[in-house]
């Protein structure tokens, strides 16, 4: 871990104390919705815990892009096009958005094999569903 990554995690660390004292106070309230969590406050500890986890976003994204200057990038794009081997890599996915399935493969035999996969789930879906 180099400096510029120690400042960001104590403004990470001192919002996660800020808001754990918020809560232990009454000041902040935390849910989910559907699988979505969330936190509501209202007072010092919630504004000091927003604060302090926002410090630590920039910081680290300031301090992960000074890793790359921009006259390093084009080293890093030589040495890359350098070394560079031909690889195939094939791949695919299912994404189920209620019972509606959406598959997508590299090519087409991936993506019958994801359809397949998709039946399924949607077949134990319904029986898990079912006996709830």
């Amino acid at each position: 871990m180099n400096r510029h990554h120690l400042l960001p995690l104590v403004f990470f660390i001192s919002g996660i104390v800020f808001f754990s004292l918020g809560i232990l106070t009454g000041e902040i309230e935390i849910g989910v919705v559907l699988i979505f969590p969330f936190i509501v406050g209202s007072g010092v500890y919630a504004f000091l815990g927003f604060i302090s986890m926002f410090i630590a976003i920039i910081l680290f994204m300031i301090g992960f892009s000074s890793k790359f200057p921009l006259g390093d990038l084009n080293r890093y794009k030589e040495n890359a096009n350098q070394t560079r081997k031909e690889t195939s890599v094939k791949s695919g996915g299912v994404i189920l958005i209620g019972p509606i399935p959406i598959v997508f493969g590299s090519n087409w035999k991936i993506a019958i094999i994801m359809l397949i996969l998709a039946i399924v789930l949607i077949i134990a879906s319904f029986f898990v569903f079912k006996t709830i």
